[in-house]
C-alpha cells in the first residue's frame, strides 16, 4: 500500500494494516496492579495518533531537551502547538533551571485508571478528573514535579496556574479545549477491531465507553489509526523511575 493511501475505516484490514483483535491484557487489571499510567502506554499511543486523525495538527509533539524532562514513563509528549511554543519559551526563560515534567497528554484510558487508583485509595492519588473531562484530555495542560521554581516564568508564557489543591499543573489557556476527542477516538478504535460489539461513536464517556476502557488491550489494538494525514508521532520515552500524577 502507498504511503499516502486513504484507507476508509470501513476497508478490509491487509498485511500492512493489521488485524482487528481487541485481545492482550485488560486495561481494568492495572487498578490494581499498578501505580503508573504507562502501563498502558502502546494503547494510549494510538488513542493518540488516531485524535490526530480527528483533529489534524491540533496536537504535536515536543521532546526532551536540555533544561526539560519527563519524571516517568507515563509522559505522552504532546500538547497544542501554541502551547509547545510557549512551554519551550519559558524553559529558555528559565536561567538554567531544569524543568521536570510528569505529565502532559492524557488518554481516556489514563485518565480511567487514576481514577480508579482514587477510587480504591491506591497509589496516593488524591485528585482525579471524571475521564472524558481532565483538563490533561484537553492538549493544553502540563504537570511540572517542581513547579514552584516556575510559576512566575510560566505565567510569563501564557501557563496558567489556578487549579485549587492541584499545585503541579497548568494550563495553557489560550490554545484550543479539545477534550473528549480521546474518547471518541478510543470509540473509533474499539469499533475498528470489535465488528461485533459496536458502541457509539459520541465522545461521550458513558457505561457503554467505560465498560470497553476496561476490556481494551493496554498493548492497543490489532489496527490503530489508519488515516493518511496521520503523523507519526515518536514513541513515548519510557523509564523506570517513579512520577506522581494528579487530575
Amino acid at each position: 500500500m502507498p504511503p499516502d493511501a486513504v484507507v476508509p475505516d470501513d476497508a478490509a484490514p491487509d498485511a500492512n494494516i493489521g488485524t482487528p483483535s481487541i485481545e492482550g491484557t485488560p486495561v481494568e487489571t492495572f487498578t490494581t496492579t499498578s501505580c503508573s499510567t504507562a502501563s498502558v502506554m502502546g494503547l494510549s499511543a494510538q488513542i493518540a495518533q488516531e485524535v490526530d486523525c480527528l483533529v489534524p495538527g491540533q496536537l504535536v509533539p515536543f521532546m526532551e531537551v536540555t533544561n526539560l524532562q519527563f519524571t516517568g514513563g507515563a509522559v505522552l509528549p504532546y500538547v497544542a502547538m501554541d502551547a509547545k511554543t510557549d512551554l519551550l519559551a519559558a524553559v529558555a526563560a528559565g536561567g538554567g533551571k531544569i524543568m521536570q515534567i510528569n505529565s502532559a497528554f492524557r488518554t481516556v484510558p489514563q485518565q480511567y485508571l487514576l481514577s480508579e487508583w482514587n477510587r480504591l485509595n491506591r497509589c496516593n492519588i488524591t485528585i482525579t478528573a471524571v475521564p472524558g473531562n481532565s483538563n490533561h484530555e484537553s492538549g493544553r495542560a502540563v504537570d511540572i514535579a517542581n513547579y514552584s521554581m516556575w510559576i512566575t516564568v510560566m505565567e510569563a508564557h501564557g501557563w496558567a496556574h489556578d487549579v485549587p489543591g492541584d499545585d503541579v499543573h497548568f494550563d495553557h489557556t489560550a490554545s484550543p479545549d479539545i477534550r473528549g476527542q480521546d474518547v471518541l477516538a478510543f470509540q473509533r478504535l474499539w469499533n475498528r477491531n470489535a465488528p461485533d460489539d459496536q458502541i457509539a461513536e459520541d465522545g461521550n464517556y458513558g457505561p457503554m465507553t467505560e465498560a470497553r476502557v476496561k476490556m481494551a488491550p493496554a498493548e492497543g489494538f490489532g489496527i490503530g489509526a489508519l488515516c493518511a494525514e496521520a503523523r507519526l508521532l515518536p514513541p513515548p520515552i519510557i523509564r523506570l523511575d517513579g512520577e506522581l500524577e494528579r487530575d
